[in-house]
């Protein structure tokens, strides 16, 4: 299985902007055999960004959050079904999503039941607080079909970089209580540390907010990332 770079564009990126984005990081990409490029975007530009990017080799889609319930009469939803054409994956569970829309530790675990009756590949993001409570609400089959993502549980912790030997343990514990999973740390990861987190043993991906936005920098360590 690849190892995975997201970028989480968050809300920063207006339609124009996105596609912009697009085009800059096409022009400074090199796929790369291992690696897989993983864009979160906004639900309104997915469409337009898989038109954009989608024969790019080694570069998916993620939906930023999905819904809990399936279609229906659920007004201001997004459903799994809708995204199995777009998206690859579905990332839930994010501490922004927890602390700005309320949702708990059940809200995400049906998102991903939801997320994997269609086809889509969860990625649960969680902290030190979270990690067992949200692990213990998946059954054990599905808590092999997940991948982990670990985000600080501060704003201020999440953009500050932490040193690679607390990385390093804190992976170790996601595994420890996630059936072996690898995780992907995403707090203060930058195009300029990203390199060396990438290689700390149990960290099987990286994920970066702000340190994404710049597409020729984040293609540039895309680029240089051993595999």
């Amino acid at each position: 299985m690849s190892r995975i770079v997201l970028a989480n564009w968050k809300a920063s990126l207006a339609p124009e902007r996105a596609l912009a984005w697009c085009d800059s990081f096409s022009a400074a990409y090199t796929p790369r055999t291992g690696i897989e490029v993983v864009l979160a975007v906004p639900a309104l530009v997915l469409d337009r960004v898989h038109q954009r990017l989608g024969a790019l080799t080694g570069v998916s889609l993620t939906a930023q959050g999905i819904s809990p319930y399936p279609q229906g009469s659920y007004t201001g939803s997004l459903p799994a079904a809708w995204l199995r054409d777009t998206a690859k994956f579905a990332l839930i569970g994010h501490r922004e999503r927890r602390q700005y829309f309320h949702e708990t530790v059940q809200d995400v675990a049906r998102q991903g039941y939801e997320a994997l009756a269609e086809g889509l590949q969860p990625i649960v993001c969680v902290d030190n607080d979270l990690l067992t409570r949200q692990a213990a609400a998946f059954a054990r089959e599905e808590l092999e079909q997940l991948l982990w993502a670990w985000t600080p549980e501060t704003p201020v912790a999440l953009e500050m970089a932490r040193t690679l030997d607390d990385i390093a343990a804190q992976a170790a514990q996601v595994a420890r209580k996630t059936e072996g999973k690898g995780v992907l740390y995403g707090g203060g990861v930058t195009p300029d540390n990203g390199g060396a987190i990438w290689t700390l043993k149990g960290v099987s991906g990286i994920l970066l907010g702000q340190g994404s936005l710049d597409a020729e920098k984040f293609a540039a360590l895309v680029n240089r990332l051993p595999v």
